[in-house]
């Protein structure tokens, strides 16, 4: 067993002999470090040489990336509240009535940014958006001090991500190499590259502990990259590179119990950024892709009452009215398995994937529509705003949420033995099937005459008609909805 370790350790070392000696050889010389005679002669005449050629690598890397890295510095105008000095009881006896009014202030904020494009003179700035938040005035500092103002070409605040630009015509400045982050591994060798609490061009090195992390602020769409390399208050927007000096990530928060790092630090896989960066250039906007569904995993009881393998794709459970899905033919009960030739059964990864396409762009499903298997080629549209996304929920098909008949379903809803159909879980507001008269708790037995006895069945007789009569369980009886909506309920087109 100890033979065999000492082998584990002797192959790594090795490997590291070697990977850093190229490191030296190819990266050392453009930025003036001799490398040292005696490692680059016969790396194991020292028991520290190792240890040193990767030193080497880590000076080399630094003297790449620093020059790319810059601090933001931003001043915003705030409200300041009221009578803000609220610890003093008797203030609001002694103020001026003027002085009681909302006073403006200016706020300053620093974080980092990493340099990664440029276009003749223009050299293009990415960053966190809360770093930026709604700044007045905007600079960036070089890791030569010299300072520059800077334009907000725009945010994606879905991402977390802002773009500035700032011209320098007195001299060509780097840009930093891009990475991919889809060649990322656990325990690869990164450093984080920032301005933590101001301390401009700082570097902490560490190790990549995770890949796809989903726990990030509320509203963020990343899968993140963690890493135990230092990050800090400051390091928002700087750069997280690998062993090779390439970016893969944009440091972008921390989970810490005091403010201050413990190691769980977390940044934007920079293949997340790519596209964004490059639409803000050529357009000035974000836009991202919209399909028209509503996506959703599936249990192992809902699998057997679709007829479905379990996690072999992602079940379409609402398709918009006039929506690209829509009109393209994709019903709800439908099973994406694939989107242009690469299998999906992760809901996450399946909706970014959709939202990255550029609107116009033609997608490739492959359908698994119970049993029938077929492609569905549809040309996405853009996504609107949150609020106009939220108006078009009344024009969901089929506007409520089914759940399998499981035996604890049964007992808790008290059916009867000689009841059979698909119980609603949900109702969504101003929807068709809310205008019927479909309530939560309801158990639909029929459609349209036909007998329903699992999801399949519902889904299918949801496919053949867009005109519904229900036959539901209620309160002990059956009762049949009407098929046409009151008519003091309005419904979208």
């Amino acid at each position: 067993m100890q033979k065999h370790k000492n082998l584990i350790i002797g192959l790594l070392i090795g490997a590291l002999v070697g990977y850093s000696a190229y490191l030296m050889t190819s990266l050392l010389k453009p930025y003036g470090f001799p490398p040292r005679k005696a490692l680059a002669e016969n790396p194991e005449t020292s028991p520290y040489s190792s240890a040193e050629m990767v030193q080497e690598a880590f000076r080399i890397i630094n003297a790449e990336v620093s020059p790319t890295i810059v601090e933001v510095s931003v001043k915003a105008e705030s409200i300041e509240e009221e009578n803000g000095d609220r610890e003093l009881p008797w203030n609001d006896f002694f103020q001026d009535p003027e002085e009681q009014e909302p006073q403006f202030r200016q706020s300053e904020g620093l974080g980092s940014g990493i340099i990664i494009e440029s276009r003749g003179d223009d050299y293009y700035v990415i960053t966190n958006s809360h770093v930026i938040g709604d700044a007045k005035e905007i600079s960036v500092e070089l890791s030569d001090r010299t300072v520059f103002l800077a334009e907000l070409v725009g945010v994606d605040k879905r991402k977390d991500l802002a773009l500035l630009v700032f011209t320098s015509s007195e001299r060509k400045l780097p840009l930093i190499r891009i990475g991919d982050s889809d060649e990322v591994y656990v325990g690869d060798w990164v450093l984080a590259f920032g301005s933590p609490y101001g301390y401009e061009s700082s570097v902490s090195s560490g190790i990549v502990s995770a890949l796809g992390r989903r726990n990030g602020p509320r509203g963020n769409i990343n899968e993140f990259i963690q890493t135990d390399a230092s990050i800090n208050q400051g390091n928002s927007g700087g750069a997280l590179v690998n062993i090779r000096g390439e970016l893969i990530g944009v440091n972008t928060f921390i989970t810490t119990p005091n403010r201050g790092s413990i190691g769980l630090g977390f940044a934007i896989p920079i293949n997340n950024v790519k596209t964004m960066f490059r639409q803000l250039i050529d357009t000035g906007k974000i836009s991202y892709g919209w399909l028209g569904v509503s996506l959703g995993a599936y249990s192992k009881e809902a699998a057997e009452s679709l007829d479905y393998e379990q996690s072999e794709g992602v079940l379409v459970y609402q398709v918009f009215d006039g929506s690209p899905a829509d009109e393209a033919g994709i019903k709800p009960g439908d099973l994406i398995k694939a989107l242009d030739g690469i299998p999906h059964s992760d809901v996450f990864q399946l909706t970014y994937k959709i939202g990255e396409k550029i609107p116009g762009d033609s997608a490739l499903f492959a359908i698994n529509r119970f049993g029938e298997k077929f492609d569905i080629g549809v040309t996405i549209a853009e996504r609107r705003e949150e609020s106009a996304v939220r108006e078009l929920h009344s024009n969901v098909r089929p506007g409520f949420v089914p759940s399998p008949m499981m035996p604890d379903v049964r007992q808790a809803m008290d059916l009867p033995d000689d009841i059979h159909g698909v119980p609603v879980a949900e109702v969504y507001p101003r929807t068709y099937a809310q205008a019927l008269g479909l309530r939560a708790g309801d158990v639909i037995t029929a459609v349209n005459d036909i007998e329903i006895d699992s999801l399949e069945d519902l889904y299918k007789a949801y496919s053949e008609s867009r005109d519904y009569r229900l036959s539901v369980y209620r309160n002990g009886e059956i009762i049949e909805l009407l098929s046409q909506p009151p008519a003091d309920v309005k419904i979208h087109p």
